[in-house]
């Protein structure tokens, strides 16, 4: 079906291109920083586990050997991108911690939204 109608094909490889962009270290990482133990940690993991389980469909169906294989522009993108974006998502950790202590402090939210407009143009996406 994915080799024969384009809807569909059109279709798995958007879901594929915002799988390659999820980093499941990262997000594992936020929540080690900023979700207190025992309180929400499960729904992260179970999310995780979805991430990977998706992942595993979307090869399936498309028949791809790894995440954008068939879009070598992408997978470059997101691998030079890295180095600049594990900065960035390590710096917004901290200022969405100590935000948490001083949720009134205009240059934390100012820097928080820095991360997140630098975070977006990294990826490509909206914000």
């Amino acid at each position: 079906m994915y080799a024969e109608w384009p809807f569909f094909q059109s279709t798995v490889d958007l879901i594929e291109m915002v799988v390659a962009k999820a980093d499941a270290p990262m997000a594992a990482h936020y929540e080690a920083m900023l979700v207190p133990e025992g309180s929400r940690r499960a729904v992260g993991a179970e999310l995780r586990r979805e991430l990977a389980r998706t992942e595993r469909c979307v090869l399936a169906v498309s028949g791809h050997s790894k995440l954008s294989a068939h879009n070598r522009g992408l997978r470059r993108l997101i691998e030079s991108r890295l180095a600049y974006l594990n900065p960035m998502n390590m710096l917004q950790v901290e200022v969405l911690r100590r935000l948490r202590r001083d949720d009134d402090n205009r240059k934390l939210r100012d820097a928080l939204l820095i991360t997140i407009n630098g975070i977006a143009a990294g990826m490509r996406n909206t914000g």
